[in-house]
């Protein structure tokens, strides 16, 4: 139990001394929880260009020319045109790229498409899983964790469940010849826990 606290015996100055200490530990707690997240955290931003993201490839910027139509989806990370920070610090930035016949896409996927070329976040809306495969048939998107497909040709939207959401489609647009990101992400990557 603590004694009251009488002015002439320095309580006053300890609480102050206590309360600074506080402060000076608290305050640069506070400092970093309002840093913003470093760049390879951030989501895509108008202008990224698109890279691979397999071993093999990794880093080299994706051209339109090393996508087939109707061939299997490549994975990607954007990458800050700018600085070249490639934006890989956080698996919501995965995306599956892929080029389709232009005039089978439904309206919204070719308004978020480029010449054909689309991206969707590669993180199922389901469980969270990685969508890594394809359905060349049907051209839907396959999780291979609970058999979800998703329209890669109807803006992801689900084609087969357990998913009951689309997936995330990233605008895209060409900047001389190189795919860019247009705008961020239609919707919330990623999925909700029961």
């Amino acid at each position: 139990m603590s004694e009251p606290c009488d002015p002439a015996s320095g309580c006053t100055r300890r609480a102050l001394l206590g309360g600074a200490a506080a402060l000076g530990v608290l305050l640069p707690l506070g400092a970093l929880a309002q840093e913003p997240a470093p760049a390879a955290k951030l989501r895509p931003q108008p202008g990224d260009r698109l890279v691979f993201a397999d071993r093999e490839r990794a880093g080299r910027t994706l051209a339109p020319l090393d996508l087939a139509l109707g061939a299997a989806p490549v994975s990607a990370w954007p990458k800050d045109a700018a600085t070249g920070v490639v934006r890989d610090g956080s698996r919501l930035n995965l995306v599956r790229v892929l080029r389709l016949e232009p005039g089978a896409l439904s309206a919204k996927t070719a308004e978020n498409a480029a010449d054909g070329i689309v991206a969707y976040a590669a993180m199922c809306s389901h469980a969270g899983c990685d969508v890594l495969g394809w359905n060349a048939e049907s051209h839907s998107l396959v999780c291979p964790c609970h058999g979800s497909e998703f329209a890669a040709l109807d803006a992801a939207s689900v084609a087969k469940g357990p998913a009951t959401k689309p997936l995330a489609m990233l605008p895209l647009e060409l900047r001389g010849g190189e795919l860019a990101v247009a705008r961020g992400f239609t919707r919330a990557v990623g999925f909700k826990p029961l």
